[in-house]
């Protein structure tokens, strides 16, 4: 069990940004395997994913714990800025620049994730279209005995 301390804490933070970052890189493969059609690699991608989102979890908690801890002993809310109010010196700036540095990868991976959702609304549609496009001309051509209109 570690000891809630401002390196601690920075160090947790730090940890969930490097997990963030490789959702997001996880993310552009994902987006890159959709637009290239490689369908077999979107499952790896999606346990990579998940396994990742895991990790992101449990270090969300740990921080979450710590930060809390932090914020007893300090005698203030339980958030990044609240405690660097508290502390003096390095301790307050290295806080400081490993949150902004999370806050960076948390906003790197919304960005990510919003162009993968875009990308998959709009391949959805294009398959709604070809499914009613498809439906449409097999009740222009209906089936004869013996004939398939699928091939």
């Amino acid at each position: 069990m570690t000891v809630a301390s401002p390196a601690a804490l920075g160090a947790v933070l730090a940890r969930q940004a490097e997990t963030l970052r490789a959702l997001a890189d996880v993310t552009v493969q994902q987006r890159e395997a959709l637009q290239n059609g490689r369908l077999e690699l979107l499952q790896d991608l999606f346990r990579d994913l998940q396994n990742l989102g895991f990790s992101a979890e449990a270090l969300e908690n740990q921080r979450a714990k710590m930060a809390a801890e932090l914020a007893g002993q300090l005698a203030c809310e339980p958030k990044v800025s609240a405690i660097c109010e508290r502390l003096r010196g390095d301790d307050a700036a290295s806080l400081k620049e490993t949150a902004s540095a999370l806050e960076l990868a948390v906003r790197k991976l919304q960005s990510e994730m919003q162009i993968l959702a875009g990308l998959v609304d709009e391949n959805q549609r294009l398959g709604g279209m070809m499914i009613a496009e498809w439906r449409r001309l097999q009740g222009m051509y209906p089936s004869r005995p013996g004939v398939d209109f699928r091939g």
